[in-house]
């Protein structure tokens, strides 16, 4: 099977020791040109699965833990992503707390979630922030098409999601026990992605975030 990023046909069973508890028993994919790790579509869950999976996540104002996150990312939005007014929450849940805080931040903030938000937007963005949504992707290349359109010149795609790079027990990562998580990112794959869709790195911290400028 090639590629679900780049079209690579090199790709390879990703081969480690896999937990019992690992769910579906899952086939992972590994691409050597873009490092993107993948679970075919067959292992995937049906939407109205994966949607009640997401309602189950306590992911509102009053989790501090949650918030806390978010107004790191802020921090660094302020600090690497200037000249920033317009932003759209892509892939927001149910709860948009993301887009909350960014408006009490004076941003003007829109949503788009394809469950709970679907209403395409109409307009384009000085930042389109994306977090903890890529892993949950199952037409990548389509989502970074689209991503891409929304964006003003020089706008700016900040994106959390946990990299494989530094893991050295896959099946041990808390990561893949998730099963509406079927896409894993390196660094690597950014830096192919910033490549074929004409982006270049602004900052990254090596663990899970990272913000690309629009060229």
């Amino acid at each position: 099977m090639p590629c679900i990023l780049c079209g690579s046909k090199s790709v390879l069973p990703l081969e480690f020791s896999k937990p019992a508890g690992m769910p579906g028993n899952r086939t992972f994919m590994r691409c050597p040109d873009c490092d993107l790790i993948f679970v075919p579509g067959s292992f995937h869950l049906p939407p109205e699965n994966e949607k009640a999976r997401y309602r189950l996540h306590n992911n509102t104002l009053s989790n501090e833990g949650y918030v806390r996150m978010f107004l790191e990312k802020i921090s660094l939005i302020h600090q690497y992503c200037p000249g920033i007014k317009s932003v759209l929450d892509y892939g927001c849940g149910p709860e948009p707390v993301l887009a909350q805080l960014l408006r009490r931040e004076r941003f003007e903030c829109d949503v788009y979630d394809p469950y709970f938000f679907p209403a395409l937007p109409e307009s384009s963005y000085d930042l389109v922030i994306s977090t903890e949504v890529f892993e949950h992707f199952r037409d990548i290349r389509a989502e970074l098409y689209r991503i891409r359109s929304f964006l003003n010149p020089g706008g700016f795609l900040a994106v959390m999601t946990s990299f494989h790079d530094a893991v050295r027990d896959f099946g041990d990562w808390w990561y893949v026990s998730d099963p509406t998580h079927i896409c894993f990112f390196g660094i690597r794959t950014f830096e192919w992605i910033a490549e074929e869709f004409r982006f270049k790195r602004i900052y990254t911290d090596g663990k899970n975030f990272i913000i690309l400028q629009a060229e």
